[in-house]
């Protein structure tokens, strides 16, 4: 029905997907104020668009692509560098005081205080599902490039978690 530009059946969409495109554009970005316009953009982005989905994947994946290619316009456009700093640390303290996860709040730390481009690379790799070619594509760098930086992100990651 929201193919069929039916407002009330997008809002439902939105409602079902906003946080977890909001928590992906927080771990791209790592500041608070440019993941909620990001994920405003990506749902307008996608509203516009609806009409072009051809449902050869799924909703979510198209979704989060959307979102995916907002964040990294945006990073190009503006070349900002990630901070993980206390409006990101806390939104995700804040999202995962519900689970009680210690685990998973320690991880996102992690993953936050990754340099951009490894950040972007195991989040499009590891959390999307994306090739090493679609990454290389979408952020404009070879496969092995992208392979390096997967790697760099791993160990970097694990190095923080096991201190």
């Amino acid at each position: 029905m929201a193919m069929a530009g039916d407002l009330s059946a997008f809002e439902e969409l939105y409602r079902q997907y906003y946080k977890q495109i909001y928590l992906l554009c927080l771990r791209m970005t790592g500041r608070k104020e440019l993941a909620e316009d990001h994920s405003q953009e990506a749902f307008i982005k996608a509203w516009q668009a609806l009409a072009n989905f051809q449902g050869k994947s799924k909703f979510s994946s198209w979704l989060y692509r959307i979102a995916v290619n907002v964040v990294l316009g945006h990073q190009r456009k503006y070349q900002y560098e990630v901070l993980a700093d206390q409006d990101w640390q806390q939104a995700f303290e804040d999202e995962f005081a519900v689970s009680h996860n210690p685990q998973q709040m320690d991880l996102e730390k992690a993953i936050g205080n990754l340099p951009m481009q490894a950040k972007n690379v195991l989040i499009l790799h590891d959390l999307m599902g994306m090739t090493h070619k679609e990454i290389g594509t979408s952020l404009d760098i070879a496969v092995g490039t992208c392979k390096a930086h997967l790697s760099r992100a791993r160990t970097l990651v694990r190095e923080q978690l096991v201190s």
